[in-house]
């Protein structure tokens, strides 16, 4: 079988796995609400900013911080938002895994710095 095949198949297997149907639940479960959607994209907003900070060099302040754990906190009171962004974890933690399968398969042939290694 060719890779093009094997990478269908995966992507198959992905929107058959439990961490898509249930990512795929709770995003429809969230999208039927407004103010849900609108509090889960506040937090993926925010938490975005912010790490685009860190990344950038900028620090990031305390106050910062407590800010976006509040807004956090209020946002998983909504059980339609605490679904969605647990399930949302859940998933680009899988993702990142299945990722880190196929580096480590070609990394042999290419000279990508490792994690540690990485500035």
């Amino acid at each position: 079988m060719n890779p093009y095949d094997h990478a269908h198949a995966l992507a198959r297997a992905i929107q058959q796995s439990e961490w898509y149907r249930n990512l795929k639940e709770a995003r429809e479960r969230l999208n039927a609400d407004p103010d849900a959607r609108r509090m889960a994209d506040d937090v993926r907003r925010r938490a975005m900013e912010l790490q685009i900070k860190k990344l950038g060099g900028q620090g990031v302040t305390a106050e910062e911080e407590e800010q976006f754990r509040k807004l956090r906190e209020v946002a998983f009171l909504h059980p339609a938002v605490r679904a969605y962004l647990e399930a949302e974890s859940r998933f680009s933690v899988f993702m990142e895994d299945i990722q880190r399968i196929l580096a480590e398969a070609v990394k042999p042939v290419l000279d990508w710095p490792s994690a540690e290694t990485a500035p």
